[in-house]
C-alpha cells in the first residue's frame, strides 16, 4: 500500500510539472514572436476568417492568407472599412506576403453605427437619399420564423449578428443540410431564433437559414 501511494504522488508530481512546462514553453514562444513581430496600420477591404486584405495608408493593396489562427481584437464585429492594425511575423517583399503570418488584428472602432442602421432596417425603417428615415410601406417579411425540420426546439429572439469567418448557411438546424448560400466575415445577419442544439436561426437573402453559433458574433 506504501509503494502504491508513493507512486501516484511521484505521478502526480510528474503530471503537474509537465503542465506548467508546456505553459512555459507556449508563453515563451509567445514572447519570442512578440519580440520579432512588426505591425501596419491600413483600411480593411476585405476578412473571410481565413484571409485578409487591406489598403495601406500608402495606398498599397495587401492580402495575407495565413490567417486561420489569427487573434482578432475588436468592438462590436470587424467590417470593412474599418481602420487595422496587423502584428505580424515573417518579411513583406513588395506585395508578395506569402512568408507572413498575421498574429492579430486590432480595430478600435466601435460598430455600432453600423448595428443601429441594421436595427431600423429590421423594424421597416428605410434611409432616403437626403438622410431622413421613413417607415416602409410593405409588409415585414415572414422568413426566419420557420421551424426547423429537424424538430429542434427554437427560442425566439431578434438581433443584428456579425460574421466572425466565412461559413455555410444551411437549410435546417444540423450539419450534412443542404447549404443555402455563405456568409464572408465581416457581413451582418439578422439572428431570429436560436437552437437548442447551438445553431441560429437566420434571415438570408428573404429565406430562413441556420448558422452554427461559433461563427457569429452578438
Amino acid at each position: 500500500m506504501r509503494k502504491f501511494l508513493l507512486l501516484m504522488m511521484t505521478l502526480t508530481i510528474f503530471l503537474s510539472f509537465s503542465a506548467c512546462s508546456g505553459r512555459n514553453s507556449r508563453e515563451e514562444e509567445e514572447a519570442e514572436l512578440d519580440a520579432v513581430s512588426s505591425s501596419m496600420t491600413g483600411t480593411l477591404t476585405k476578412y473571410t476568417g481565413s484571409e485578409i486584405s487591406i489598403e495601406t495608408d500608402e495606398g498599397q493593396e495587401l492580402s495575407f492568407e495565413d490567417c486561420s489562427s489569427t487573434e482578432v481584437e475588436c468592438v462590436n464585429g470587424i467590417i470593412p472599412g474599418n481602420e487595422v492594425t496587423l502584428i505580424y511575423v515573417g518579411g513583406i517583399d513588395g506585395t508578395d506576403t506569402s512568408n507572413v503570418r498575421v498574429r492579430r488584428i486590432i480595430t478600435e472602432e466601435d460598430n455600432s453605427s453600423v448595428m443601429a442602421l441594421a436595427e431600423k432596417a429590421r423594424d421597416g425603417i428605410s434611409r432616403s437619399e437626403d438622410g431622413t428615415y421613413s417607415e416602409n410601406e410593405e409588409e415585414e417579411t415572414e422568413a426566419g420564423q420557420d421551424l426547423p425540420d429537424s424538430g429542434v426546439e427554437v427560442e425566439s429572439t431578434r438581433q443584428t449578428a456579425y460574421v466572425v469567418s466565412s461559413v455555410n448557411v444551411r437549410a435546417d438546424a444540423q450539419s450534412g443540410s443542404e447549404i443555402l448560400g455563405i456568409l464572408d466575415g465581416g457581413d451582418s445577419v439578422t439572428v431570429t431564433g436560436i437552437c437548442a442544439n447551438g445553431w441560429y436561426r437566420v434571415i438570408y437573402e428573404g429565406q430562413t437559414g441556420y448558422v452554427w453559433r461559433d461563427y457569429l458574433s452578438l
